[in-house]
Parts: structure tokens; sequence; C-alpha cells
């Protein structure tokens, strides 16, 4: 059995982007995380300790998020994910997407955003 664990429309206020006023104002983040779980027993015991509670994916993104001013959304958005793969042994994939929302550009825009997919496998290669 494969389970997926996502928190959605998480909004934090931050001070990410590349350019001053971004960085010194702030403004309104909004992250989606879906963590994709290897074979866990938590459907059978019923006990939160197999699986991945959503209130410790929004404080590993809250942490990451008010840690360190990034430039770009993938930066930050990988930051995250990385994050939560070493926190969480249950978790096997993760998708992270960060969305801001009237983003600084001489368009008009609702929003951008970036996703970014990361394996517990890309992550050890990695390393």
């Amino acid at each position: 059995m494969r389970t997926a664990v996502r928190l959605k429309g998480l909004q934090l206020y931050a001070y990410h982007g590349l350019i001053a006023e971004e960085r010194s104002l702030g403004q309104r983040f909004i992250f989606d995380v879906s963590c994709q779980l290897s074979e866990v027993c938590s459907h059978d015991d019923d006990q939160l300790q197999h699986s991945v509670g959503y209130d410790t994916l929004a404080e590993g993104i809250s942490n990451i998020s008010a840690s360190e001013k990034f430039n770009t959304l993938e930066a930050l958005a990988e930051a995250i994910a990385r994050l939560l793969l070493f926190r969480h042994a249950a978790i096997e994939s993760i998708d992270v997407s960060v969305t801001k929302h009237s983003p600084p550009m001489p368009f008009i825009s609702e929003a951008a955003s970036v996703e970014v997919s990361l394996g517990r496998a890309e992550m050890s290669r990695a390393s």
C-alpha cells in the first residue's frame, strides 16, 4: 500500500527574493508539500510515530523559511525538501511547491511558483 501525506496552503510571512525590497519588507508565501511514504504500518496499528505528522511538516517548513533569506524559490523549496527527507525516515520522496503572490515584475500575474521533487535515493547519491 502506498501512502501520501500532504500539507496544502501553509501561509508564512518571509523575506525571500532577489529584490532588496522583498528581502527587507517581506511578503506572504504559500507552501504545498506532498510526501510519498515508504511502506508504513500506521494503517495497521494506528500510531502516528509510524507516519509523518502534518504539524511536524509545517514546523520544518517554517524553520527553514525563517532561518535564511533565499534569493530564489528553487533554493528555498530544495532546502525544505532536503530537511524534511533528513528528519523523517518514513518519507521516500517529496514534492515541495512555493508560491509568491504578485511577483515583482513588469507584468500582471496572480502568482509565481516553483515545485521541486526529491527522492531519498537522489539525496543519498548527492551526499
